[in-house]
C-alpha cells in the first residue's frame, strides 16, 4: 500500500518463494492476472486498511478458537512472509475441528501455485 503500483518483484517476494519453482509459479500467476486485469477492480486504500484491522485483531480471535464447532480448513505455504505458517499451525491445534494443509516451497500465493491440489482439498473438505 506504500506504493501506487507494485512491481513484479514485489509480487513475487510477497506471494511466492525465491526458488526456481516458486518464481516460475509466480510468473505464471502474474500472466493469468494480466489476462484479466481489466476485469478486476483495484484494491482501495479503505479495503486495505480494513484487512490490516482484521489481521491486527488476531489475538482476540485466537482466544476463541476453542469455541468453534464447525469444521475449519486451514491452508498455508510454509514460506509465507505475510502470514507465517506457524499461525496456521496454531489455529489447527486450538480449533477442535481444524484440518491443516501446508504447501512446501510455497508462500502466501500457495493456492495459485498448487491450484489443482488446493481445489481438490477444498472440494473434499466441503463434501
Amino acid at each position: 500500500m506504500t506504493r501506487p503500483v507494485n512491481s513484479e518483484e514485489d509480487f513475487l517476494f510477497l506471494f511466492f518463494t525465491g526458488t526456481d519453482t516458486g518464481r516460475a509459479a509466480g510468473k505464471a500467476s502474474l500472466a493469468r492476472l494480466d489476462a484479466i486485469q481489466d476485469k478486476v477492480p483495484a484494491v482501495t486504500k479503505e479495503s486495505f486498511l480494513r484487512q490490516v484491522k482484521a489481521l491486527t485483531q488476531w489475538k482476540g480471535t485466537r482466544a476463541r478458537l476453542g469455541e468453534l464447532e464447525l469444521p475449519i480448513l486451514v491452508a498455508n505455504g510454509t514460506s509465507d512472509v505475510m502470514l507465517p505458517a506457524y499461525r496456521s499451525y496454531v489455529i489447527s491445534q486450538e480449533a477442535p475441528n481444524a484440518k491443516l494443509i501446508l504447501y512446501p516451497d510455497a508462500g502466501h500465493g500457495f493456492l495459485f501455485q498448487e491450484i489443482e491440489d488446493f481445489v481438490g482439498q477444498v472440494t473434499r473438505f466441503l463434501a
